[in-house]
C-alpha cells in the first residue's frame, strides 16, 4: 500500500512539474507549492497539491516498548488544497484533502507485535531459526489539513494548523526469515482510533517546507493495545 501511494504521488509530481507560477505585484510568489493546480475564481485563491515524506518518532510508549524511528516512515499526499489569501494580506488560509500512510516499527529483531484475544500485545519472536525480524503497525488515513501560513519575506514563511485524520485501514506486519523460508504475516482490525487530530507546524524556504507534526492521540485505543503518541519530522513540497 505504501509503495502504491508513493508511486501515485510521484506520478502527480511529474504531471504538474511544469505548473505556472503566479507572481504578485510586489514580486513575491502568491503560492509556494511546486505543484500548482491553477487559480480559483479570483486572484486571491489557488488550488495546490502537496507531497510529504518524513520520519515517525513514537513517544509516550510504555516501559519495554521501544521503536526504531528511522525505520518508521510517513508518506503523505494532499491531493487538493484550497489556498485563500485576502487582498493585500500576507496571510494564507488553506484547507485540503489527502491520504497519509504511517508505520511504526519496533526496535531490534527480538520483539514483535501480535494480536491476542482482540488486543495487540508485544512479545518475543517465534521459536525456531528466526532472523531479520521486522515488526510494525501500519495506518492509512484520509486527511484534512487546516492551515494558516504567514509570509515573512519573499523566500520565507511559517505555517501552523491542525490535521484531521480518518484512520480507515490498519494492520500489523511481521516479516522474518525462518531458515530458508521468508515469511510475511499481516493482521487486520487491530483497534486503531478511527478519528485523530494532529498539530502541525512548517517553515517554508522558497517552495520547500520543513515540517513537524505532533499526534497527541494514541495510535491504538486504550483497551486494544499499548498506547503511544508520535512526533513526525520531514519535508513537504
Amino acid at each position: 500500500m505504501m509503495k502504491k501511494l508513493l508511486l501515485l504521488a510521484l506520478l502527480a509530481i511529474g504531471m504538474t512539474a511544469n505548473a505556472e507560477t503566479i507572481i504578485a505585484g510586489d514580486g513575491e510568489s502568491e503560492d509556494e507549492s511546486l505543484l500548482d493546480l491553477g487559480q480559483g475564481k479570483d486572484q486571491n485563491d489557488r488550488w495546490t497539491m502537496h507531497f510529504n515524506l518524513g520520519v515517525n518518532v513514537p513517544t509516550g510508549a510504555p516501559d519495554g516498548v521501544k521503536f526504531a524511528p528511522f525505520r518508521s516512515w510517513e508518506v503523505g499526499w494532499t491531493v487538493g488544497q484550497y489556498d485563500y489569501t485576502p487582498k493585500n494580506w500576507s496571510t494564507t488560509f488553506s484547507v485540503g484533502l489527502g491520504l497519509e500512510w504511517d508505520n511504526y516499527t519496533l526496535k531490534g529483531h527480538d520483539d514483535m507485535f501480535a494480536k491476542v484475544n482482540d488486543k495487540v500485545v508485544i512479545g518475543n519472536a517465534y521459536g525456531g531459526n528466526i532472523e531479520d525480524l521486522s515488526s510494525r503497525v501500519h495506518v492509512l488515513a484520509l486527511t484534512m489539513p487546516l492551515l494558516i501560513k504567514q509570509r515573512l519575506s519573499k523566500n520565507f514563511a511559517i505555517t501552523v494548523g491542525a490535521q484531521l485524520n480518518w484512520n480507515y485501514y490498519s494492520r500489523l506486519t511481521n516479516k522474518y526469515k525462518d531458515g530458508d523460508d521468508e515469511c510475511n504475516i499481516s493482521t487486520k482490525d487491530i483497534g486503531t482510533r478511527p478519528i485523530t487530530v494532529d498539530l502541525l507546524g512548517m517553515f517554508h524556504i522558497n517552495r520547500v517546507a520543513v515540517y513537524c507534526k505532533y499526534a497527541p492521540m494514541s495510535v491504538l485505543k486504550s483497551d486494544r493495545g499499548p498506547e503511544f503518541q508520535s512526533l513526525s519530522f520531514g519535508i513537504r513540497l
